[in-house]
């Protein structure tokens, strides 16, 4: 009975998002830490706007990193969507917006998922502040962003 217990309060104990966020930045460079990010985020889905976020993240790296375009392609819709809804959940959300916009950077425009770039890329260069968690690699991705002008760059990463 107290295993049953152990799992419940599992699946409905409040994510760690620094652990999430750790492992979010060990994902972007090691293909095992992908699994992990999809396994701690995964149970808390209708529970947290950044979790959703972070899980659809873990999608999208799912989808850069396999070699079957039946899986990059599916992994990819799921990341959309669930990204889609995190930002539909946290608007304001700098965290969420940003790992919108660099998903849809990162997708080929064949994919018809570039739908938020403009209004993400706006929002982030108005409100998005240098004491997010995540700053210093939001930091390195406008910095190599090929969706952002020089001027957009520097506004972002002066911050």
């Amino acid at each position: 009975m107290l295993w049953i217990f152990s799992i419940v309060s599992f699946f409905l104990s409040e994510p760690n998002l620094s652990q999430i966020r750790e492992t979010y930045k060990s994902a972007l460079t090691n293909e095992s830490s992908v699994n992990t990010l999809i396994s701690i985020t995964q149970p808390h889905l209708n529970q947290s706007a950044s979790s959703r976020a972070f899980y659809a993240t873990a999608k999208a790296l799912e989808a850069r990193n396999s070699s079957w375009v039946s899986t990059k392609v599916s992994s990819a819709k799921i990341a959309y969507n669930q990204l889609n809804t995190s930002v539909l959940k946290s608007p304001n959300d700098g965290e969420i917006r940003f790992l919108r916009f660099s998903f849809e950077s990162n997708t080929p425009s064949l994919l018809g998922m570039k739908a938020h770039l403009k209004e993400d890329k706006a929002f982030l260069i108005k409100n998005l502040k240098s004491t997010e968690p995540l700053w210093p690699t939001m930091k390195a991705f406008f910095n190599n962003c090929n969706d952002l002008t020089a001027a957009e760059k520097k506004s972002l990463i002066t911050r």
